[in-house]
């Protein structure tokens, strides 16, 4: 069993959002929107191969859990925990004040996660040779917590003008929901 999360857009008890994410630009695409498109896709493409798959969130079912961004995090890793998921995958799109940072990142924090980190980014790498690689990294904000597998995928940079108007796009969000469902299935072929 396998938990995405797709990341941000907790709502509190008064269903206003308390941790929204980043955003492309005055108007642009909101990385809460482009997580939960993109984890909807990976959901799909691992379920039709046979995968049970539990998300975080829905768009029918929001997150509701904590009041700190710590504590939302938190508490995904928890549900990962409970569920007692063989992987837990967090999706999210990075954002930099540095508008010409660009490029897809994979992050871990425990060693036994790295396997899976190197999977999905080779596959990502694959499938868009043409964007910037900045690599995996090991970092405790991945989440501490969680007792599986876990990673945390920055899809690109929402604040760089290119790739947010990228983001934005359903076919570009599908090619990266492939790409990290193919890496999650070269993780557990092996």
């Amino acid at each position: 069993m396998l938990v995405l999360d797709p990341g941000h857009a907790v709502k509190n008890e008064a269903g206003k959002i308390i941790n929204a994410g980043a955003q492309a630009s005055r108007r642009g695409v909101l990385e809460r929107d482009v997580a939960l498109h993109v984890a909807d896709t990976i959901a799909s493409l691992l379920e039709a191969q046979g995968a049970k798959v539990v998300m975080t969130r829905t768009r029918t079912n929001p997150w509701r859990y904590g009041f700190t961004s710590q504590a939302d995090n938190r508490g995904r890793a928890i549900l990962a925990n409970m569920m007692r998921a063989d992987a837990y995958i967090r999706i999210h799109c990075d954002w930099n004040r540095d508008r010409r940072f660009q490029g897809f990142t994979t992050y871990f924090y425990r060693w036994g996660s790295r396997e899976l980190a190197e999977n999905i980014h080779q596959s990502l790498a694959n499938t868009f040779p043409g964007h910037r690689d900045n690599g995996v990294k090991r970092r405790s904000f991945v989440s501490a917590s969680a007792h599986m597998p876990a990673v945390l995928v920055e899809l690109g940079v929402l604040s760089n003008k290119m790739e947010g108007k990228e983001l934005s796009e359903d076919t570009h969000q599908s090619h990266l929901a492939m790409a990290v469902a193919e890496g999650i299935t070269n993780y557990f072929a092996k």
